[in-house]
């Protein structure tokens, strides 16, 4: 008879061990494919269509039009491609949709369904916006008084999310949509907003055409690619995945490394006789390490095979969750096979790496000692005497003298704590954005207007502030300068230290000086995106807003910086919603649409919030099962000895397993720390790619609705459990004295 045989006898015997660290690396196999497979798609599928529709490196906006001869011109000096782009903003059933004319050379749509254009009359429609409201491939539709026919549906690439302005982080693919018209047509419906998009062939006279188009035609804004929420949201979110999943994956690793080391440590001192006596018949101890490693080895294998399983299904879900973000699309689940691969040796490296340590640790006894035992190096002495319980005494005696089961257990609920208080705490930051923070985003206001180009007089209210888009030096990020007159009817800011503002000085918002690394009295380098003209100034101190990157100073200083007249202004910030002609704004936004987007980034991230409270629960649940079934295992003697003592099967259950209301609390109070710690580096993080900066508030309802969390699992698991110390059969278990 070989070691071997002694494998599939072992795999019955701990049959929950298995289970738990097979399910668990399967749920890490998947979660990490998953998210792999969703930002490769992504990256695959869109990086495919941009280059096929040849998306602008960047658009502008100029004060003066280019003539068609000098764009000629420019095209041959600077080795660029220039395209015009005309739109138009109109209502249609409650929804607004942008009427763009086709493109020729570059941001060219596509179709979904249908054809393109071959008539004045005829509009391309997104395919989103057409099925949300029930416009079909030859139904008609008024638009301005004309009469056009929709002959497809498709999509315009630098549109690939619907986002209404670039500011805003959620696509609204029901109200907002894109109409593709022929030139001929835009031309028709009147005056319109223009701007131009450009592809570079030469990334090394940039700059120089950047100065040359803003000191011919005045450059009023410039918007590179990365800075196009339109289309850079799509790889940001892809990025924002695989961060998130990379943390939480490690974690589940955690808890199996434990419970194979608590294992395999419990087995190899448990059969320390039979170990002595192979080691004595001429069993080398490596030849030994290899048979148990084979133990430590099976959640690894095992998991790797559910987890492929599992992970193709999950993955094409997952694609076609995060693929619902961008307009529709056909694209193909690009599983990272090379990836898959690394991923499954994952476990069996760490596994066995565990594995191997531990067994050769322990196996450093000699062999004599081996053969007298080593169970026996460990006698209940403890609390002799005491008058306490007796059920307290045998479950004090059984947590202390069994303390790796312990500190596994306690290791396996603090993880669950984690998981479960990390979506709790999350959900949390987002109320606090919500109800905190978002009243002050507007720097007390309640509107804001913006406008197509500079204007000088304001006869409609409110207050008129510079408003422009800036880059940062050190990396450039985009943030936003606002220049304000001193006097004002806005808030009263502060800084956060109490101090009024002293106008005249710069002041960063909270936001972009956690961003950018800025305390009070550190000097900032930043540099217009149009002019390309660099600018260090020194930060007075931080106002409070954590939603938007804002450097705020005077207007005087703004008007030097920009290079303008100082009584011009391009936004107006009011407390009162203002008459303002369409025809001359750019956008106007109120401060209920940066509570709908907060809403909307918080049901978002809630899916996978909810997630992580349901592997918290699993987890809980699957560590609770395995140690139950290990201390109703080993204790088979006493559970028959208490029956034959007329225990009835709840006291016996009690008795025996009792020891674990001792551990569980050890392991939440553990886990609420490491939970509020995950969610604030996870809030650190993501205020780099958001620009908003969440607080962590600890709630009182949220502890308890975790604490409820992890006491429904261990209830569950513990009912679970009980049924193994109701099968145990007293009269073989009293022959038994292999305890």
């Amino acid at each position: 008879m070989t070691l071997q045989k002694k494998i599939q006898r072992s795999v019955k015997k701990n049959l929950s061990f298995y289970l738990t660290g097979s399910i668990l690396t399967a749920i890490t196999v998947m979660l990490l494919v998953g998210a792999v497979t969703v930002s490769g798609s992504l990256y695959h599928c869109f990086d495919a269509y941009f280059a096929e529709t040849k998306i602008e490196d960047a658009e502008f906006a100029t004060l003066s039009e280019i003539p068609e001869d000098e764009m000629e011109q420019l095209k041959e000096q600077y080795d660029v491609t220039i395209e015009k782009q005309q739109y138009q903003d109109l209502s249609y059933q409650g929804t607004r949709l942008r009427l763009f004319a086709e493109t020729g050379e570059m941001d060219l749509p596509t179709v979904t369904e249908g054809r393109k254009i071959e008539a004045e009359d005829e509009i391309l429609l997104t395919y989103r916006y057409a099925k949300a409201n029930g416009i079909a491939v030859g139904d008609t539709m008024e638009l301005a008084g004309k009469t056009f026919r929709v002959c497809g549906l498709g999509m315009k690439p630098d549109y690939a999310i619907m986002l209404r302005e670039f500011s805003d982080s959620i696509p609204d693919k029901d109200g907002f949509g894109i109409g593709i018209l022929s030139k001929e047509a835009i031309k028709s419906l009147g005056a319109g907003m223009e701007y131009y998009s450009v592809r570079y062939g030469d990334k090394e006279k940039e700059t120089a055409f950047r100065t040359e188009i803003y000191e011919k035609y005045g450059t009023v804004e410039y918007v590179e690619r990365k800075a196009n929420t339109r289309i850079s949201l799509i790889y940001q979110e892809a990025d924002d995945l695989v961060a998130e999943f990379s943390l939480y994956c490690p974690i589940i690793l955690v808890v199996v490394i434990a419970v194979i080391a608590m294992v395999l440590a419990r087995m190899v001192k448990r059969e320390g006789k039979t170990i002595g006596t192979l080691l004595a018949l001429g069993y080398r101890k490596k030849e030994l390490v290899r048979h148990y490693m084979v133990y430590g080895m099976i959640p690894a294998f095992a998991g790797d095979i559910v987890g492929i399983l599992l992970c193709i299904p999950f993955s094409r879900a997952f694609c076609s969750f995060y693929f619902g973000d961008a307009e529709y699309i056909d694209y193909v689940v690009k599983m990272p096979w090379k990836f898959i691969g690394i991923v499954l040796l994952i476990p069996i490296v760490v596994y066995g790496l565990v594995s191997d340590l531990v067994l050769r640790s322990v196996l450093k006894q000699e062999i004599v000692p081996l053969l007298k035992g080593m169970q026996k190096e460990k006698t209940p002495k403890l609390l002799n005497g005491s008058s306490a319980k007796l059920s307290l005494i045998y479950n004090i005696r059984s947590v202390v003298l069994n303390g790796f089961r312990s500190i596994t257990l306690v290791v396996g609920i603090a993880i669950a704590t984690l998981c479960i208080v990390l979506g709790g705490s999350f959900q949390d930051a987002y109320d606090n954005l919500l109800e905190e923070k978002v009243p002050y985003a507007m720097l007390g206001g309640q509107y804001e207007y913006g406008f197509t180009s500079y204007q000088t007089e304001n006869p409609y209210g409110g207050n008129a502030v510079f408003d422009v888009s800036f880059g940062a030096a050190q990396d450039d990020s985009r943030f936003n300068l606002i220049g304000y007159e001193e006097e004002n009817d806005l808030a009263d800011l502060k800084t956060e230290d109490g101090k009024a503002l002293n106008y005249g000085g710069y002041y960063m918002t909270s936001s972009a000086a956690k961003q950018y690394g800025i305390r009070a009295g550190d000097t900032f380098s930043f540099y217009n995106t149009v002019t390309m003209k660099e600018s260090t100034v020194v930060i007075s101190g931080i106002v409070k807003n954590d939603i938007l990157s804002l450097i705020l100073t005077s207007k005087e200083n703004a008007a030097e910086i920009l290079e303008r007249p100082v009584d011009e202004y391009n936004v107006i910030i009011s407390k009162e919603k203002l008459t303002i002609p369409a025809e001359l704004l750019k956008k106007a936004s109120s401060l209920d649409d940066y509570r709908d987007m907060v809403e909307n980034l918080s049901t978002t991230a809630g899916i996978v919030l909810k997630l992580l409270k349901v592997l918290g629960m699993l987890i809980g649940v699957l560590i609770v099962t395995m140690i139950s079934g290990m201390i109703a295992e080993e204790s088979k003697r006493n559970i028959s000895m208490l029956m034959v003592l007329g225990y009835r099967d709840r006291e016996v259950q009690k008795f025996v397993l009792s020891s674990n209301h001792l551990l569980v609390p050890v392991g939440f109070v553990l886990g609420v720390p490491l939970g509020y710690l995950t969610a604030y580096s996870m809030i650190l993080a993501s205020a780099k790619s958001s620009g908003m900066v969440m607080s962590l508030p600890v709630k009182g309802t949220t502890l308890l609705a975790s604490l409820l969390f992890i006491f429904v699992a261990y209830a569950f698991a513990m009912a679970v459990s009980g049924q193994k110390c109701r099968k145990v059969e007293m009269t073989e278990s009293l022959k038994s004295m292999s305890e």
